[in-house]
């Protein structure tokens, strides 16, 4: 024993000399964090496989659901669905309504508009056509045509033209271009 606790001090000493007080230090720290990742290690190892299983189960439900879901109904029947989804033409005074109110929301003056309804010999949908003229600046155009396309879920920008009379000028001369799309009866 008296033997080990020599060969103990003369290692110490010696590599105390070879790495200095700083090197010693930078050793011990190495060797106790491997010390903790040996003991660590195992845990990790069986945490990440549990990660893992649920990962696979979870996959396996969602690509079930997937295929439960993916058997579509007849094209009658999905057609019918699809078109009940848009309003009657009945609701265009309350989304013209909603239209002036995102106006209103984004500081934006409208003084005039275009409107024009329009439907095509054998579809089942009535277009309501609304082109606005408006002077102000890109933000304030903006953020009223993504507040109206928010606000009426049925309707789709058709153009948006800008042009900017002078050219130090930040407002801007816009035609806004929004179709309305409503079930036919």
């Amino acid at each position: 024993m008296n033997n080990f606790n020599s060969m103990q001090l003369t290692l110490r000493h010696e590599l105390s000399r070879l790495l200095g007080l700083k090197g010693a230090i930078g050793a011990g720290l190495i060797a106790l964090a491997i010390l903790i990742l040996l003991l660590i290690a195992p845990r990790l190892h069986k945490d990440a496989r549990q990660t893992r299983l649920q990962t696979v189960a979870q996959l396996k439900a969602f690509n079930r659901d997937r295929l439960v879901h993916r058997s579509a109904p007849k094209s009658g029947e999905q057609l019918t669905q699809f078109n009940a989804w848009f309003p009657t033409i009945n609701q265009n005074a309350g989304d013209l309504r909603r239209v002036l109110d995102q106006a209103d929301q984004a500081k934006l003056v409208i003084n005039k508009g275009d409107y024009q309804i329009s439907s095509d010999v054998g579809m089942s949908f009535v277009k309501y056509e609304v082109v606005l003229p408006v002077k102000a600046n890109y933000h304030t155009i903006r953020s009223f045509v993504a507040g109206v396309l928010n606000a009426v879920p049925h309707a789709s920008l058709v153009e948006l033209h800008m042009e900017r009379p002078a050219a130090n000028s930040d407002v801007l001369e816009a035609r806004i271009h929004f179709t309305l799309f409503y079930r036919g009866a």
